[in-house]
């Protein structure tokens, strides 16, 4: 063979080709027609299910863990009642016991912690009926789910002030989450490059509202964004992504008679959330009908 020459595709070769690259094609809208599929069942399904199978297990190892704690006490007290002479050699040994089941069980009661937060939120993002919702529970339970961002967790100095003899809300659990998760994924964005990097929350009761109320250190919102939450503006034209998942989750709450007000002082941006108390939200609809 010449050197330099390639040899032509003939007309059988380019139609093999093609078919190869077409069938790879539909292969891939299958697969990610079917990965969609898939991941639709995952909040109202998968996880539920999922969170489900772990509980029991987790419930039956937190149980035994206590009463093995309890039963070794126990038994160590009786052996120093029938033994006294033994103490000297065995206190070490009992103290090493009593020590290492300790841990075990507060080591236990930390990941029950940290699964009741997994399915407080999925139960959440999962429940759209409506209801009565102690938002100081809601906001806590979000907050701690966001500890799974090794960054929010690491480096942002989180603080809360949640009154815990809050009145509650109503609405669906699944548009709250949605409005806080999205304002805390938005805030951590915009400290992403702050030196100084710290999250507060609150929550109070005012003139027969809650009033929800977000603080951090990040870059002050834009001017676009503030007029777009203060005016109801529902912003699919802005180009900041993030800005743009912030106000359809705003849109989630409005429903339920929200006001927002949007503050900006000694580096700290403020969003104050004013929602109607149940009772509040009760008499409006009534009035309405």
């Amino acid at each position: 063979m010449p050197a330099g020459w390639t040899p032509c595709r003939g007309p059988e070769k380019e139609d093999m080709i093609k078919v190869k690259e077409a069938k790879e094609s539909r292969e891939t809208d299958v697969y990610r027609f079917l990965e969609r599929e898939f991941e639709g069942t995952f909040i109202e399904e998968l996880i539920p299910g999922i969170l489900h199978n772990f509980a029991n297990p987790l419930n039956g190892i937190i149980g035994r863990t206590r009463l093995l704690q309890r039963r070794l006490e126990e038994a160590i007290r009786k052996t120093r009642e029938a033994f006294p002479e033994a103490e000297h050699t065995l206190s070490e040994d009992h103290a090493k016991l009593l020590k290492d089941i300790e841990l075990i069980t507060r080591e236990s009661d930390r990941l029950f912690d940290l699964f009741k937060h997994v399915s407080g939120k999925f139960y959440a993002i999962g429940d759209r009926n409506m209801q009565q919702i102690n938002l100081s529970e809601l906001v806590e339970n979000e907050i701690r789910f966001f500890d799974f961002y090794l960054d929010f967790k690491h480096n942002v100095k989180k603080i809360m002030d949640l009154d815990g003899d809050l009145h509650d809300v109503n609405g669906s659990p699944a548009d709250y989450s949605m409005f806080i998760s999205t304002w805390v994924r938005y805030a951590m964005e915009a400290m992403r490059e702050s030196p100084v990097k710290e999250f507060f929350v609150s929550t109070t009761r005012r003139n027969g509202h809650v009033i929800l109320k977000f603080q951090d250190t990040g870059r002050p919102l834009p001017v676009e964004v503030k007029e777009a939450i203060l005016k109801g503006r529902p912003g699919q034209d802005l180009k900041d992504e993030g800005a743009s998942r912030l106000l359809l989750a705003i849109s989630l709450v409005r429903k339920y008679g929200v006001k927002f007000e949007i503050g900006h002082e000694a580096g700290i941006n403020i969003l104050s959330v004013e929602i109607p108390c149940q009772s509040v939200a009760i008499r409006r609809r009534a009035v309405r009908r």
